[in-house]
Parts: structure tokens; sequence; C-alpha cells
């Protein structure tokens, strides 16, 4: 129960999430909401990159404190750093989930996982699927969890700039994660946002 925004920009990328967590009772029927606290996010800022996680929690617990991802070069861009991605960050990143038991219990789907990722660096973004492969979409537009339907119609309405800007692009997501509270019972504020600056190199929440 999440709501995961971003927004790809010219040399940068623009990470928005709610903090509201939902946990199903016993039989499933129903659900206890919390709100995450101690300083934990749905967004891990983790070496170069900034990790996010919808679906289990204990995968961005992983995320925060025990992976240790691979250091791309900062010149990689493009097909370059597609490759980065394919061939050294999601063995890297598959090899800490089995590690630490994070797996399909079901022998003959052992390579998959139970949530869907979110990867940003060198400023460009990547959504990881439970099974490891990668997407990135020519909208520049990236929602996951319960409540992206919401935000991504949200942010396909809004006004259009001629050019989209850190500070636009924050705006935005904060208000399409308000209507995706207003409309999805797993999404809840505070909102936190991420900006990572390729040109710059810096990662920071706002």
């Amino acid at each position: 129960m999440t709501t995961i925004l971003a927004i790809q920009g010219d040399g940068f990328a623009v990470v928005g999430t709610d903090t509201r967590i939902s946990l199903l009772d016993d039989d499933g029927s129903a659900y206890q909401i919390a709100t995450l606290g101690g300083g934990t996010s749905k967004i891990a800022v983790n070496g170069k990159f900034l990790l996010g996680a919808a679906g289990d929690l204990r995968a961005i617990n992983i995320l925060h404190h025990s992976f240790q991802p691979p250091t791309p070069a900062p010149s990689l861009r493009g097909k370059r750093l597609d490759a980065f991605i394919t061939t050294k960050f999601i063995p890297s990143l598959r090899a800490c989930f089995e590690e630490h038991g994070y797996v399909n219990s079901d022998k003959a789907a052992k390579a998959t996982h139970g949530s869907e990722l979110l990867a940003v660096v060198n400023g460009s973004i990547y959504v990881i699927d439970s099974d490891y492969s990668w997407m990135n979409d020519t909208s520049g537009i990236y929602g996951l969890g319960t409540g992206s339907a919401f935000a991504l119609g949200a942010l396909h309405v809004m006004p259009k700039t001629k050019k989209q800007t850190p500070t636009s692009a924050k705006q935005n997501i904060l208000k399409a994660l308000a209507v995706a509270a207003r409309f999805d019972p797993g999404t809840g504020s505070p909102f936190q946002t991420f900006i990572q600056e390729h040109n710059v190199g810096k990662k920071r929440p706002e």
C-alpha cells in the first residue's frame, strides 16, 4: 500500500513518496494503517542511488540497511548506463535479496521477489519488476503502488510548462500525491521528495 512517483527531467530526476504503511489482518479482510517513523522512508538514499520499493516493507529495509550497490562512472548515460543496470546493478541486487531470504518461496520462481522497485542513478530512472527485468518510459513519468493510477492521472492533466525544472517537478509530484491520498486509503501524508541532479551529483531529501 504505497504511492511512489518519479519525473524524469533533462539531467535530473525527482522522486516523491507517501509515508503510510498498511498491514493486513491475519484473515486478509482488513488492514491497519500506520505512518513510517524513525527516519525511515520508502526511498533509500544509498551510494549514488535513490532506491524505492512498493510492496513488501522487507524490501525497503534491505535497500536501506544491507544493500551495497555497485558504483557507476559518472559519465555513464544512455545505453552504457542501461548495460550497467543489467549486468552489474541487478545481479548485485538479486544476490543481496537472496542472501537475506527475500525470495519467492516457490523454487521454480526463485528469481523473483515481492515488490516493484524504482532505481535512480546518474539522473536516470529505472523501474525494476519482481522478476528483475527493468524498463523506462518515454513519457518520463513513473508511478508505483496502490495509489499510482490516481497520481499518474493527476500528473497527466496538470498544465505543461515549456521547460520542466526540479522545482516544478517537485511541486507537481506533491500535488499528485495529495490526489492519491484523497482516493486511495493506502496512501497518506506526510509526503517526501528527493531530487537527483546528474550534472552536480547531488541527492537530497526535500
